[in-house]
């Protein structure tokens, strides 16, 4: 089953999330989907479908959070007019769908070592497939962060007739391993530390232990130290799956991709950046993540300064968010449903 989430507040904190938005108007989505094709079994999704006016006739942005964020990765409570990127899409007129992924939230809690990314990208499959039947949007894309962005990839490469685009952030074929030896010490399972014991039975959700994020997802000199402290406050869950399959898309697999790729990278990425992958060089980095894309991706991929993996958290998030904006409008259609101005492959 779900799990209540209320938002959780620093003190003197107000939060407030995109649905309180002037003329916005937000309808909560229950979605029955199954892990895999022909599966017996059926889990609820929970999200929201947002947008000014009538959803119908705009393009429709997927929202996919990554391991350990909920729906508010992308919708931020906190000065939502500067870190909510569902607010800023709402605004250039793009309808949104944020969901807690399976696994996380009010959504239900399958066994954990269920939820590879394959089953994932099944589920995303089935949740715009379900949106379309009531909807009839202009063009679809989808949105990912870290973990999200590897279920979109996948998406696309085994749908790509369902989207026009996809959005990576924190995400590059590479893994850092000093953020892997850093895992295996910064959490704890779910069933006995953190927000979910008495909540969660199952061994295979792990949680981050508190006061650890500020280090791992941001670049603390350019955070506001509220925001890492609402991230701390709102932790979700990582399923044992998501850390297993993880890097199943960091080969060659994204050279089959045909829809038009926006990836923006942080230079301080601590989950992707290291190793072999240097992103201080940013001409260097975008050489590397450019041979693992075809001609047909019409990749655009810009490397920020100062920012860390949680880039639409950082100081910088509203310059970051029009960078994603621009190229939707560009490559996909703006969000009244207009026409992309510059459809890949023109």
């Amino acid at each position: 089953g779900g799990l209540a989430t209320p938002l959780n507040a620093p003190p003197d904190t107000r939060l407030a999330s995109a649905s309180a938005m002037p003329g916005v108007r937000c309808e909560k989505q229950l979605i029955p989907v199954q892990l895999s094709p022909g599966g017996w079994l059926h889990f609820d999704v929970v999200g929201e479908l947002c947008s000014t006016g009538e959803p119908d006739g705009r393009v429709l942005q997927v929202l996919v959070s990554g391991s350990g964020y909920g729906s508010i990765y992308w919708d931020f409570p906190y000065q939502p007019d500067t870190y909510s990127y569902a607010r800023a899409a709402l605004r250039a007129g793009f309808a949104t769908f944020n969901f807690y992924r399976l696994g996380m939230g009010e959504s239900d809690h399958p066994p954990g070592a269920w939820l590879g990314v394959d089953n994932q990208a099944h589920v995303l499959s089935q949740i715009i497939a379900a949106l379309a039947v009531k909807h009839d949007f202009a063009a679809v894309l989808t949105v990912g962060h870290s973990f999200g962005s590897v279920t979109a990839m996948a998406h696309a490469l085994a749908h790509p007739d369902q989207v026009a685009g996809i959005v990576l952030t924190g995400f590059a074929h590479n893994s850092n391993p000093g953020f892997v030896m850093a895992m295996r010490t910064g959490v704890d399972l779910a069933v006995f530390k953190g927000p979910f014991t008495g909540d969660i039975v199952d061994p295979t959700y792990i949680v981050s232990k508190p006061d650890t994020r500020g280090d791992t997802f941001y670049t603390r000199e350019n955070a506001d130290p509220r925001v890492i402290e609402t991230d701390e406050l709102n932790r979700q869950t990582t399923a044992l799956g998501e850390v297993t399959s993880a890097g199943k898309y960091f080969g060659p697999q994204s050279r089959d991709l045909q829809v038009p790729v926006f990836l923006l990278l942080g230079e301080d990425d601590f989950v992707v950046c290291g190793g072999k992958l240097d992103c201080r060089d940013h001409a260097g980095a975008i050489a590397y993540e450019q041979d693992y894309f075809p001609k047909a991706a019409c990749l655009e991929m810009v490397v920020l300064d100062d920012t860390g993996h949680n880039s639409a958290l950082q100081r910088n998030a509203p310059q970051n968010f029009a960078l994603i904006l621009d190229w939707a409008a560009r490559r996909v259609g703006a969000g009244d449903g207009a026409v992309a101005t510059l459809p890949c492959g023109a």
